[in-house]
């Protein structure tokens, strides 16, 4: 299921918006004057489907609708158009309803209630007793020590539902989120790259303690370091293929032997192992295997009717082997042409220890962190794209030309044309720069709004 329309009544009292989504070229680029919700209406998506509630209620709007392209419709109502923190004032609570709809079904409804935490109370530490892989950052924000990811109370709530006592739930009145939300949800990834993408984990101040514990880690080192995890994951699961293969491999030829009806030509199976070493040179440049690990078959170009059935075994073991590494080696390449293309005196290549590395023309290592702000952001907002991104998903990035040279902004339409073709997902995009739109005036939606 995919969004292909998205529309939000009277944002600040004020606009009312809507964004058909490019569906057909995957990119939609929104745009328009400070001030009228760009980066409102990415947070609004965002919340929805990540369970992040917080913000729907801060944020003052009256509806948000969502609809996709088998013609169903999510809308968000809220009872009064107007943010948590003012409903407080006017000793109001805000709730917001939600509307499922398709044609030939019942309307489906839930309700979201927002979570006060001055009228409910419990005590402080009682969510990091039950929980202890969380540490409170604050009121209403947890930093969750695994992944490093800050959790507000409803994401807490939501994603340790079963580990917390039901009579706690029951007090939130949180929303059991039921089958059809959960569904929907499911059914659609949204991820979100916001403005700040160069360091991770938190920037708020917390315990020093915790500060110690988890500091804040520049995103090209923290995502340097997942890349070569990700690449030795492979290999691992590389070596425990092999080991299978290599001890059935008697047994196979046998069978092969006994069941194949045509033989493959000599000529046949000399190709598929030049395309096999051929591949090989393509998982050392992408980093998995050292130089002379690309050998294995140098003694086997030669193929005599003498050999055809070991041949023709070995060849479907090696296919099956490699095959492991091709949606990895696809991004790998295309990450690294993209970089080489854009960085000027220093060269990107890939390391199953090390992840990035950066070399200078005379062979001198680089730091990661010594790349500057520019550089470090289009390395970030790649990586994001070609390796934390489901296929199918909708991407949500916010301005992404920050730290961009104008002519590094006018190349990145084409960019992101090659990694949606490559990773299949669909892309909103608020902006400000026409460097970054060029000529693709037929991507944009305008941000007007009907002013009451």
């Amino acid at each position: 299921m995919r969004i292909n329309r998205i529309a939000v009544k009277k944002l600040f009292g004020i606009f009312d918006h809507e964004i058909p989504l490019n569906t057909k070229d995957h990119i939609t680029i929104i745009h328009g004057p400070n001030g009228f919700g760009k980066t409102i209406l990415l947070t609004l998506i965002n919340e929805v489907f990540n369970s992040q509630y917080e913000k729907l209620f801060e944020i003052p709007f009256n509806e948000l609708i969502i609809c996709f392209d088998d013609n169903s419709t999510l809308c968000l109502k809220k009872n009064g158009n107007t943010s948590m923190s003012e409903g407080k004032k006017m000793g109001g609570e805000i709730s917001i309803i939600l509307e499922f709809s398709k044609p030939g079904s019942k309307t489906k409804t839930s309700k979201i209630e927002s979570i006060n935490p001055e009228r409910r109370h419990f005590p402080g530490n009682f969510l990091e007793r039950i929980l202890p892989n969380l540490e409170k950052i604050n009121e209403t924000t947890w930093l969750y020590l695994p992944t490093g990811e800050q959790l507000s109370l409803y994401k807490v709530l939501d994603r340790f539902r079963d580990s917390l006592p039901s009579d706690f739930l029951e007090e939130f009145r949180l929303i059991d989120d039921e089958s059809w939300f959960k569904k929907i949800k499911e059914s659609i990834d949204i991820h979100f790259i916001e403005t700040q993408r160069l360091l991770r984990v938190s920037q708020y101040r917390i315990t020093r303690e915790l500060e110690e514990r988890r500091s804040m880690i520049p995103a090209v080192l923290n995502y340097s370091n997942e890349l070569a995890k990700a690449i030795r994951e492979r290999l691992e699961k590389y070596g425990t293929t092999a080991q299978l293969l290599d001890r059935t491999f008697p047994i196979r030829l046998v069978k092969e032997k006994k069941e194949q009806l045509t033989k493959p030509t000599i000529e046949e199976l000399e190709n598929d192992l030049h395309q096999l070493e051929s591949k090989r040179s393509r998982l050392i440049d992408a980093g998995f295997f050292a130089q002379e690990q690309g050998v294995e078959d140098k003694d086997l170009q030669k193929v005599d009717a003498g050999n055809i059935d070991v041949i023709s075994v070995y060849i479907k073991d090696v296919k099956q082997k490699l095959s492991i590494f091709d949606d990895l080696t696809e991004k790998i390449e295309l990450i690294v042409k993209i970089i080489n293309s854009r960085f000027l005196y220093k060269k990107l290549s890939i390391s199953n220890k090390d992840g990035f590395v950066f070399k200078t023309p005379v062979g001198k290592i680089l730091p990661l962190t010594s790349l500057s702000s520019g550089e470090q952001h289009e390395l970030v907002l790649l990586y994001e794209l070609l390796f934390k991104v489901k296929a199918n998903s909708l991407i949500l990035i916010d301005e992404p030309e920050l730290s961009l040279h104008v002519a590094w902004q006018a190349q990145f339409l084409n960019d992101l044309e090659q990694i949606t073709r490559l990773a299949g997902f669909d892309v909103l995009i608020a902006t400000h720069s026409p460097d970054i739109i060029q000529e693709r005036w037929d991507l944009t939606v305008e941000l007007k709004g009907t002013q009451q």
